[in-house]
């Protein structure tokens, strides 16, 4: 599970993260239509998550916590995340009920393989803790890499994919964070690469070990720019941080966005807006507001807010729809895929998992066509 659980916004309590008070969106609603299910691959049984970036030509998911009806190489019918990909050209321009079907890339064993594969060392705790009985206790223990949306760097021809480390104890929503970092994905046919950045370190791939800035990344103007929105009070506070292209995997490299200016330091910078666990950040169109589109915590409401530059003033939050959860649950996984957006913008699509019934993991991902214009 990729949500990083909060506690719903009271009205107007936090009033500096929840943006009571500001301006409205500069975006509005035109029409929000429920379009079924996505059709995923056979294999699946469930996942969640789905950030989306355009990455060497297609349409790539990012997906949490997945569960398959076949073992992989190792044994394994649950990964801790997977991929997806889709051709927006075959996307463009269909029929909502004859829209492709997500496409599954498929490991040696021909099970769907991840997208950020475990270390070695992940790989060899994870395998000792599975299965009941298991080879050292706790039985259920686990490393979790937990992706964002991939992110095009023309620059270095390569993809750049932010996540988060997780480590899981035994029971449901036991998890924490170890801290985040950034894979390098060079070719699309090959895993992306976990670089050693803390060499020594009890984990040498987090750059940041106390947190960075593992959501909604975009290149502009040379700069990897992504946010982060932990649990802060009631909700989740989301921040904004960059590092030239050509040094992301140098924690120093790293500034925040504080008091007007941006700083040197990984960590801390200014409270920009209040969102969901996880967000989507897009440009509507590319030369038009930014937008962050999110699920309210607690909430199945699906929230808009829009800003002329991405470290804001951003503006008040307005609901877009209400999701529709028939096996119950919360919205937390609300994301856009802009880049299958048609009409230059005005239409986008959205995702969002939830159960289907199929088992204690089963899910499907609802897709939902937003229509927007400027307000």
């Amino acid at each position: 599970m990729r949500a990083r659980l909060g506690l719903p916004w009271s009205t107007c309590v936090l009033a500096v993260l929840a943006g009571c008070g500001g301006p409205r969106p500069s975006l509005r609603l035109v029409s929000a239509r429920a379009l079924g299910v996505v059709r995923q691959g056979p294999d699946i049984v469930g996942r969640d998550g789905g950030a989306s970036g355009l990455c060497f030509g297609r349409s790539v998911w990012a997906f949490g916590d997945t569960v398959l009806r076949m073992a992989d190489g190792d044994g394994q019918t649950w990964h801790h995340n997977s991929l997806a990909q889709v051709d927006p050209a075959a996307w463009a321009g269909r029929a909502p009920g004859t829209l492709p079907a997500l496409d599954d890339p498929l490991d040696g064993h021909g099970a769907p393989r991840y997208l950020v594969p475990p270390t070695a060392d992940e790989a060899a705790f994870n395998a000792d803790h599975a299965g009941e009985p298991c080879r050292v206790q706790p039985c259920g223990a686990r490393f979790a890499v937990w992706p964002g949306a991939p992110v095009w760097d023309e620059q270095g021809q390569r993809a750049i994919i932010p996540y988060s480390l997780i480590r899981a104890a035994p029971g449901d929503f036991n998890f924490s964070s170890v801290g985040d970092s950034i894979a390098i994905w060079r070719r699309f046919e090959d895993a992306p690469e976990r670089p050693v950045v803390a060499p020594g370190s009890e984990h040498p791939t987090v750059l940041f070990p106390a947190g960075g800035w593992p959501e909604a990344a975009q290149v502009v103007d040379g700069f990897l720019v992504a946010f982060a929105c932990p649990q802060r009070g009631l909700g989740h506070a989301c921040r904004i941080g960059r590092a030239p292209l050509d040094r992301v995997l140098e924690a120093g490299a790293w500034q925040a966005w504080a008091g007007g200016r941006w700083v040197e330091g990984a960590r801390g910078g200014d409270d920009l807006f209040g969102a969901g666990p996880n967000v989507s950040v897009f440009r509507f169109p590319p030369e038009g507001p930014w937008v962050a589109v999110y699920g309210a915590p607690l909430s199945n409401d699906v929230k808009l807010r829009t800003a002329t530059a991405l470290t804001g003033p951003w503006s008040d939050e307005e609901t877009l729809f209400s999701a529709t959860r028939p096996g119950g649950g919360f919205t937390y996984d609300a994301y856009v895929h802009p880049e299958l957006a048609e009409a230059g913008g005005a239409v986008q699509y959205l995702t969002y998992s939830r159960s289907n019934g199929d088992g204690w993991f089963g899910s499907e991902l609802a897709l939902v066509r937003l229509e927007l214009a400027p307000r």
